[in-house]
């Protein structure tokens, strides 16, 4: 059996487990804590799924001549990996016990502009323009990529999300002396000072609704603190009633003495 037929080999059976575990889901009458291991359990079978189905695609696309689109499923495959990492330490697995960040040379600008791209589709629905502004002398940040792309990704998402129609939201990358800075900027309902002090902790909703029936966890921001504090970074807001919200984060920057480091 060659590399290929073990892997959809693999496919077909971890999709036979999801479809095992799917019904038996169907069967349970609402979610509740006890069921947190029984639902790592699924989600690792989706993971499972969705890696195999990379593997494929990197297979099928070894001799692809753009390397862009390789770029492309290596992220994917990295966010993979990290996902099942977390699914991993709900089932309380010991082969967990810290997220594997993937290290490397950044460019913060190219990012965030590709993250706005994205969202320009959901923010056309509401009306939404997003503007997108970066001076800086040197564009590179020492971090995560896929991370950084999930942090951005819920602040974006949340400055769409809360926003009135027709209105704006702007996003800023500037330099510090040691950190490259980006800010997104919206014009929503603002936050009072009692509701900043609350808005990185897990779970918690505060007084802003989305403006177009989107759903709210609570949890994406708590989520992106702990990635940005583990990429040596911070996070924070500024805001006042009536008057937006601006979420920043602070990267470090790139410096050459950083190729082939250990990750801290």
């Amino acid at each position: 059996m060659n590399a290929k037929d073990e892997i959809i080999t693999s496919l077909q059976a971890a999709q036979a487990e999801l479809d095992k575990a799917l019904g038996n889901l169907a069967q349970l009458p609402a979610f509740d804590a006890s069921r947190v291991q029984f639902a790592a359990h699924t989600l690792s079978n989706y993971l499972t799924v969705i890696a195999g189905g990379v593997e494929l695609l990197q297979l099928h696309l070894n001799d692809h001549p753009d390397e862009q689109t390789h770029r492309w499923l290596g992220s994917l495959r990295h966010a993979t990996t990290l996902m099942t990492h977390t699914v991993l330490e709900l089932m309380n697995a010991p082969a967990a016990e810290r997220e594997q960040f993937l290290w490397e040379k950044v460019d913060l600008p190219t990012l965030v502009q590709r993250a706005c791209d994205h969202y320009r589709c959901v923010a056309d629905r509401k009306q939404i323009a997003i503007s997108v502004e970066a001076d800086v002398p040197s564009p590179f940040v020492w971090a995560d990529r896929v991370a950084v792309a999930a942090v951005l990704d819920n602040l974006l998402s949340n400055a769409i999300k809360f926003s009135p129609p027709q209105k704006r939201v702007s996003v800023r990358v500037t330099a510090e002396p040691a950190h490259l800075v980006c800010t997104v900027q919206d014009e929503g309902p603002g936050l009072s000072v009692e509701e900043q002090t609350r808005l990185f902790q897990r779970g918690v909703r505060l007084s802003p609704v989305p403006t177009g029936g989107e759903p709210s966890s609570g949890y994406g921001l708590a989520v992106a603190k702990e990635l940005i504090e583990k990429l040596n970074g911070g996070i924070w807001c500024e805001s006042r009633p009536g008057q937006g919200a601006s979420f920043a984060f602070r990267l470090p920057i790139y410096v050459e003495e950083q190729r082939g480091a250990a990750a801290r």
